[in-house]
């Protein structure tokens, strides 16, 4: 406990240094609300069907920045990500998105019941979420990123378990910023101080400014979790890796 509240309060630390990053999670709700927005199956024949892709297509290079980044600061990190490897770990996680969503919209066509529905959604797009972190920040391949994942719900799942509840507020913070918003915004048309419009707009970049800061916030802490789990990881591989040599080394003294 002591240390989930520690990993809380460096994501807050950290989060408030760097406003870059709100910038980067307020993009990455508004692509993940436009998916949870378009993503029907009815609308697959329509023209939104093409804000699909683009949210789709906007979110990969987003969080791959973001993440990086995040990973970057904690870590004390000087050389960024190359090019190439950055368009890599983005071609690997829209694949990983891409299959998810197919996942998801055939789940929809198919399962009627919302609460069955629901608990599908979220293991799918917390198995996602872990096989994307495992792209970003660790350069795995495609298929060894979900065979990880889904190792991670047998061995860590305080990590998986922390993915799924990081995914239930950023889809109630997505939620708010469709119904409240974008809601606002398309509903009230013009921009007129008469009919109390200019106050809307107000509480519009007030609510979009907390939505930016608590989205930050939380990749900051899912990324400080996984590097931390996978940093505990190692240290034992490396310790066994060890023993043998330093028998070695005795045997020969």
């Amino acid at each position: 406990m002591l240390q989930l509240r520690e990993k809380i309060y460096n994501s807050l630390v950290s989060t408030s240094r760097h406003p870059r990053w709100w910038i980067l999670a307020f993009l990455q709700i508004a692509a993940l609300s436009a998916m949870g927005k378009f993503s029907k199956p009815y609308l697959l024949d329509t023209p939104y069907f093409l804000w699909l892709i683009l949210a789709i297509l906007v979110l990969q290079p987003v969080i791959a920045w973001l993440w990086l980044d995040i990973e970057a600061q904690s870590e004390g990190k000087v050389k960024r990500a190359s090019v190439r490897g950055l368009l890599m770990a983005c071609l690997r996680s829209l694949a990983i998105t891409f299959a998810a969503e197919v996942f998801l919209m055939i789940s929809r066509a198919i399962i009627f019941d919302w609460t069955f529905l629901a608990l599908i959604s979220s293991l799918v797009a917390a198995t996602s979420t872990l096989a994307i972190l495992y792209v970003i920040l660790c350069q795995q391949p495609f298929y060894k990123a979900w065979a990880l994942a889904l190792d991670t719900w047998h061995k860590k799942i305080s990590l998986a378990a922390a993915s799924a509840v990081v995914l239930i507020f950023a889809h109630g913070i997505s939620y708010v910023l469709v119904h409240t918003v974008w809601a606002g915004i398309f509903s009230k048309g013009e921009f007129s101080a008469f009919n109390h419009s200019a106050t809307i707009w107000v509480l519009s970049a007030v609510l979009c400014f907390a939505v930016a800061y608590l989205g930050a916030v939380l990749n900051c802490f899912l990324v400080f979790l996984f590097l931390d789990i996978i940093r505990r990881q190692k240290e034992p591989e490396i310790v066994e890796n060890q023993v043998p040599k330093l028998e070695a080394l005795k045997a020969n003294s």
